[in-house]
């Protein structure tokens, strides 16, 4: 079966707004603040986990394949922005940590992408709207997993 006339046109609106606003979000907070909106990603994910991450849960929290999650952290690190570290009880494992630095950028950042969020993003939607897409996306999510 094949998608029809709508399913199309929201497939394509999705994928114009995704590319659209994330590009645009990226290059507000690499101007204010030199973060690149993966790094931002990063940051939020140790931050709402509360603890370190293993790199693999923090690749799927993230969407970034494995490779680009040690990638992108490896850059972060350099920049004093996480730590890796070794499970002790397990020293294939690898978490990642936010430092210091890390979370004073992200409180710093996260005001402009909230901002950012609201401007190109949720102004445009009433409540029972961003309620019905979070809800017809999440559906989506959830059957793909």
């Amino acid at each position: 079966m094949r998608p029809n006339k709508e399913e199309l046109a929201a497939w394509r609106a999705l994928l114009e707004v995704h590319e659209r606003l994330t590009a645009d979000m990226d290059a507000t907070l690499r101007a204010e603040h030199g973060l690149p909106l993966q790094w931002y990603d990063v940051l939020v994910q140790l931050t709402e986990a509360g603890a370190p991450l293993r790199m693999h849960e923090l690749a799927d929290r993230t969407l970034f394949s494995r490779t680009e999650c040690t990638r992108v952290v490896a850059r972060m690190e350099a920049a004093g922005l996480v730590t890796k570290e070794r499970d002790p009880a397990d020293g294939r494992g690898v978490y990642a940590a936010i430092t210091p630095a890390g979370q004073a950028a992200f409180r710093r950042a996260a005001r402009t992408h909230l901002a950012d969020i609201q401007r190109s993003f949720a102004a445009h939607l009433s409540d029972e709207e961003a309620r019905a897409i979070a809800l017809a996306l999440g559906r989506i999510v959830a059957a793909n997993r």
